[in-house]
């Protein structure tokens, strides 16, 4: 039985529409959506300003950009004079234009692409193509996630509230040689706002269509001389979008989070750092529409009927049998629901030494996932599935940084985690198979690495940098077990392995050079090797030693090009990069042989793909008060070497496979990403008025499995305004997205033959904001 996801796809338009950075309202961290930004007057690396609110409006000039200077390098930068690309997005930005979780990002942001897998609230990541799709909780990501600098390694995890933040920093490329794991497509930093100096608060009331709303808010200050605090929270509410045949509603939101901050500095050379969070999500869960004629049943028996579906993409069904329902301890016309819970602890040391400062971050994070989804769109138990999983990441890193103003700078150190996971998961298929599913195990996975870097200043001009990183990580399932029940009872109690394992030692490297031909402008060229964990498809099987045979580590080689220029008297800024990807051992969702059952759904390794594109990111500020700003990824791919299992025939009573070559097949992604904004700051007195408007655009993404489950492409528009007085005490903001109500899909897919199904796209939306600031 095929159970296959696929990534979604999106649209591409080549003009080029400059946009805005909605920095107005004066926050620290307002940057483009795009772009990177320091003042255009000069790209000199300040001393960051000691711990305090943020500066009010007028104090950023009407032509220059606000300094930001970022972390991703793990020491005080400018964006500018790192060697790669990255891009930046301030706080205040995500603010206003309503980015609420992780899905949001890619909007902002070039060769970003987030699916949530089959509409659950498991999240798909891809940067500039390298992605991994699985609705499975058990395997790594291509990107890392990381929260002031903490490593989030599970991907339902990752999809949590975005509040009370400085900025995003999204850097495109594989990561390793100074971050605590190791990833082949890049990594999204979250970089909190940290405790002041002196007692501020502030806080914001939210309504939107479909009555959603969202109230959120913070306090910080001193509590001692030497001891600071900083708590903040949200909560979400309402929102559903979504109708099933009989007009009942799907997709509310009810979801809340909090972070308690406490920073202690013992004296000028000691430091510690206290971060206490904790979410809780009790939402619905997204709907998934059919966009073809129901036809699960015709596909098993020539004579069965093929069922119509509606036309609208805002329509969807749910529903399972009482005997599904009892395995779930549910009701049979339950709505999907999406239950994510996350709760940790992170605690950090900094001290300075004469030669370095050593830094160890130790944290523990405890997560569950409880889903319930139909996967067919439709009101009878024919691919319903359910989600049980627990959780727990402890991590510790530990790591020197050499002082920053030396010929040779340089950060070393070692990472250690260890990870637990048990793991429920149940499918529903007896109104069409006539049995359901379930899976269950357990999984330990182990991982500790040595990474540094240095950088050499030949000269003002001339830099170079070296990375070397060994990573040794175990992973094993203990007691997997998939059983397949009919009428209450299992029919293949030995179906189980007892244990599984896999492991690997591995280099990974990059060697950079940058150089300054002249003042304001940056050539760099680098080569880095990344890798990224093997693991275990824990699908439900008749074979489970078949489906949960490990997969291998996939690795990449990366060479890229880049030019980070800036006019200071034009007010321009223009950063460009070009790569070149070698693939090895891609991991894909596809099929395995089971010669007794055929088909089974797996993790397989394409040997060999490459993939080649670059980026483009400008600002301007042409007038006083109009800023205008623009970023763009292209990237297309093909493997080189890769037979897929795509069928399977009886020969003597066994199932023989039927491979098809792959080679010279595009891969799967969307070509093409732009996005863009501007915006205008009119000064009335002593209140400014800001309007702005933004795009994103996706090009269509293609297939592996045919042009049926291709998705594609689309343009979403957004609006936004604001007013306030420029001390920034007060605001009042509307927005609008997907403004022009552009119907489109983000998925497409199937989970069993004859049902195919998508997740449209939210229809336009709007909000309207009060906050307050002192």
């Amino acid at each position: 039985m095929p159970c296959f996801l696929q990534k979604q796809a999106l649209l591409a338009s080549s003009v080029l529409f400059f946009t805005l950075s909605s920095h107005a309202w004066g926050q620290t961290g307002s940057l483009t959506s795009s772009s990177t930004l320091l003042p255009l007057k000069k790209q000199s690396v300040k001393k960051p300003l000691p711990v305090s609110q943020p500066k009010p409006a007028q104090n950023v000039t009407a032509r220059e950009a606000e300094e930001v200077l970022v972390t991703s390098e793990r020491r005080t930068e400018s964006p500018q004079n790192i060697g790669s690309s990255l891009s930046v997005i301030g706080g205040k930005t995500l603010q206003t234009r309503n980015v609420n979780n992780v899905f949001d990002l890619q909007y902002l942001t070039p060769s970003l692409q987030v699916t949530p897998q089959f509409g659950s609230g498991q999240p798909a990541f891809a940067i500039r193509g390298i992605g991994f799709n699985d609705y499975a909780s058990n395997n790594a990501p291509t990107v890392g996630v990381y929260v002031d600098e903490v490593a989030n390694p599970v991907p339902f995890a990752t999809n949590g509230m975005m509040f009370d933040i400085s900025r995003v920093e999204v850097l495109r490329g594989p990561q390793g040689t100074l971050y605590g794991r190791n990833t082949t497509g890049g990594a999204i930093n979250y970089i909190l706002n940290k405790p002041t100096s002196t007692f501020h608060t502030g806080g914001g009331v939210q309504y939107g269509r479909f009555d959603s709303a969202k109230i959120d808010g913070y306090i910080s200050g001193p509590i001692t001389d030497k001891l600071r605090y900083r708590l903040s929270g949200e909560t979400q509410q309402g929102g559903d979008w979504q109708r099933n045949s009989a007009g009942l509603g799907l997709g509310r939101v009810n979801r809340g989070a909090a972070r308690l901050l406490l920073d202690y500095e013992a004296s000028d050379t000691l430091k510690f750092e206290f971060n206490l969070h904790g979410s809780r999500d009790r939402s619905d869960a997204n709907g998934l529409h059919l966009y073809s004629p129901m036809s699960a049943f015709n596909a098993l028996n020539a004579s069965a009927p093929v069922y119509a579906v509606s036309s609208d993409r805002y329509q969807t069904n749910w529903g399972t049998s009482p005997e599904f329902a009892k395995q779930l301890g549910i009701n049979a016309n339950t709505k999907p629901f999406s239950h994510i819970d996350v709760g940790g602890v992170s605690f950090r040391v900094e001290k300075k030494l004469p030669f370095a400062t050593i830094t160890d971050l130790l944290s523990y994070d405890n997560m569950q996932r409880q889903e319930y989804m139909n996967f067919d769109a439709w009101q009878g138990n024919l691919a319903d599935v359910a989600f049980k999983t627990r959780a727990n990441v402890l991590a510790n890193e530990l790591r020197l940084t050499s002082p920053n103003k030396q010929r040779l700078t340089w950060v070393g150190g070692i990472y250690y985690a260890h990870q637990y996971m048990n793991d429920r998961y149940q499918s529903g298929f007896a109104d069409l198979y006539g049995f359901d599913r379930d899976l269950r195990y357990s999984q330990f996975v182990n991982t500790i690495s040595g990474f540094g870097q240095a950088t050499y200043h030949v000269t003002d001009k001339l830099r170079f940098t070296g990375g070397f990183r060994i990573e040794h990580e175990s992973r094993k399932l203990s007691n997997m077990a998939s059983y397949q029940i009919v009428n209450s009872a299992i029919t293949n109690p030995g179906n189980v392995l007892r244990s599984q394992s896999t492991d690997f030692t591995l280099p990974s490297g990059k060697f950079e050079v940058q150089y300054n031909p002249i003042r304001n402008n940056m050539l760099y060229a680098s080569f880095t090797r990344g890798i990224k964990s093997g693991g275990f498809t824990t699908y439900n099987s008749n074979a489970v030693g078949v489906s949960s045979a490990p997969f291998k580590p996939e690795s990449l080689l990366a060479y890229e090009v880049g030019n980070k220029f800036s006019l200071p008297e034009q007010h321009l800024r223009l950063n460009v990069a070009g790569f070149y990807y070698d693939y090895s051992n891609q991991q894909i969702q596809s099929a395995t042989l089971n010669q007794e059952t055929g088909l089974v759904g797996s993790i397989v390794n394409a040997p060999r793909s490459h993939m080649y594109g670059g980026e483009i990111e400008a600002e301007w500020h042409p007038l006083p008060g109009l800023t205008l700003s623009q970023s763009a990824g292209f990237a297309v791919g093909a493997f080189d070497r890769f037979s897929s299992l795509y069928s399977a025939h009886v020969v003597n009573g066994l199932y023989v496979g039927d491979y098809r070559n792959r080679k010279g097949e595009s891969l799967p992604f969307p070509k093409f990403t732009v996005n863009g904004s501007v915006s205008y700051n009119w000064s009335i007195g002593d209140y400014f008025l800001t309007t702005g408007m933004d795009y994103s655009l996706r090009s269509t993404y293609h297939s592996l499995f045919g042009t049926r489950y291709n998705v594609a492409g689309y343009t979403l528009w957004g609006a936004n305004i604001g007013f306030g007085p420029k001390d920034g005490k007060w605001s009042v903001a509307a927005f609008g997205k997907n403004i022009f109500d552009k119907k489109y899909d983000v998925e497409r897919n199937y989970f069993v033959d004859g049902a195919n199904i998508a997740l449209a796209g939210m229809p336009a939306t709007w909000g309207v904001r009060l906050s307050v600031n002192y």
